[in-house]
């Protein structure tokens, strides 16, 4: 069954009795909004914030500055990026803020409100044992795990609403422990429900009543994953406490190449059907799967908002998901249009029954610019390695407006 018409069977609950033909007329009407379409357009306006992830690192000012002017051009004001710990606690105990300081300053001259990523460890956080070379990061220690909470908590503490940092800047809000956690890539050698269940209540301890004040964003799970949710809520049945803000990242490139349809979905389970899943939940790379995360949430009496902190495509020809720019135009479109129509609660009308509805409220592109990697695999960029705009950068407009 697809997502469309699992939908449709919660129904709307009508306040009085209406004639057979008036019902049969609204029944048919509502069905048209919630059919699966296969040529979605973008005609409507978004109904979500959009913003937009961007790679900066330690790098220099005039980079930054070229990259916040790219994304006033695009009407973004929403941007997501590394905050990375190394750079600043290199030695334990000991802050520079000098790197980010500049990051600051520089946002709140262009108006753009930072999310941060707040990952990559220091060396003295980490695994003595030699990094994998198909991993980009370690899990830090679990004896580091207090470590990380507190260079968390200072970083709110200076940039977080009444931050003490002696800079102009635009108090950071929303904060965002760690990323892709779910993966071996991020969350190295391997993911461990166990360990980061550790990390988050460590994490909210530590942070404690500065939650009063700022929003804790999840780490950002690889494609919809609801079974890795499912295991961390096995592991403490008051998981849902230690954040604010469900966060996914719902690539769906296709195992054996290329991207799926937007609304593609694979074959129900039935035992999974019963509590409302949409599809199979052994391949989690669907779109439409946001959804099981919003039901999962909502069984678990947890009902948090969802931000889509992560989706793109690879634009090229030199492996075998990389599509073409015109084809990568066409599927941002597609994609931004449907999450719009199918993932949001406004989605579904006044009648449907919101908690079970889909809660996007964000949708973080993926990414301002390419990276460079030889085989396409880092042209994500609305922007190419040259500076120059791709035709996506006409659908990232449309939506941020």
């Amino acid at each position: 069954m697809n997502l469309a018409r699992r939908n449709n069977s919660v129904g709307l609950d009508f306040s009085k009795v209406i004639t057979m033909a008036v019902m049969a007329i609204l029944m048919l009407a509502l069905w048209t909004v919630l059919v699966r379409n296969h040529a979605l357009a973008a005609t409507s306006k978004a109904q979500y914030t959009i913003g937009m992830n961007f790679l900066w690192g330690n790098g220099d000012a005039k980079g930054l500055e070229e990259r916040f002017k790219k994304m006033k051009e695009l009407g973004i004001t929403e941007a997501r990026t590394d905050w990375e710990w190394r750079y600043v606690e290199q030695k334990k105990g000991v802050y520079d803020w000098t790197t980010i300081d500049k990051m600051m300053t520089l946002a709140n001259t262009y108006g753009i409100n930072i999310l941060p990523i707040v990952h990559y460890a220091p060396e003295w956080a980490l695994p003595a044992k030699k990094k994998p070379g198909n991993i980009y990061e370690m899990a830090l220690t679990s004896d580091s795990y207090e470590a990380y909470a507190k260079f968390l908590a200072a970083s709110i503490d200076r940039y977080g609403p009444g931050g003490n940092a002696k800079i102009k800047f635009t108090p950071i809000k929303y904060w965002q422990p760690w990323n892709e956690v779910n993966i071996k890539e991020f969350w190295g050698p391997a993911p461990n429900a166990k360990d980061f269940v550790k990390f988050m209540q460590t994490v909210n301890s530590v942070v404690g009543s500065r939650r009063g004040k700022i929003k804790i964003v999840h780490a950002g799970l690889s494609k919809a994953d609801f079974t890795f949710l499912w295991q961390l809520w096995e592991i403490d049945p008051n998981y849902g406490r230690l954040f604010d803000i469900m966060a996914l990242h719902p690539y769906f490139f296709n195992p054996k190449g290329g991207v799926r349809a937007v609304d593609e979905m694979d074959s129900d389970q039935a035992e999974y059907a019963a509590l409302g899943v949409v599809g199979s939940p052994n391949d989690a790379g669907f779109l439409g799967k946001v959804f099981n995360v919003q039901l999962f949430l909502t069984l678990k009496k947890a009902p948090k908002p969802i931000w889509i902190t992560e989706i793109g495509f690879m634009a090229g020809s030199k492996n075998d998901w990389a599509i073409s720019e015109d084809e990568e135009k066409r599927l941002a479109d597609a994609t931004l249009s449907y999450i719009s129509n199918k993932l949001t609660k406004k989605a579904f009308g006044k009648g449907a029954r919101g908690d079970v509805a889909a809660n996007v409220e964000r949708v973080y592109w993926f990414a301002l610019e390419d990276y460079g990697f030889p085989d396409d695999t880092g042209n994500f960029g609305v922007y190419r390695s040259d500076g120059t705009a791709r035709p996506l950068a006409d659908v990232i407009k449309s939506y941020a407006k």
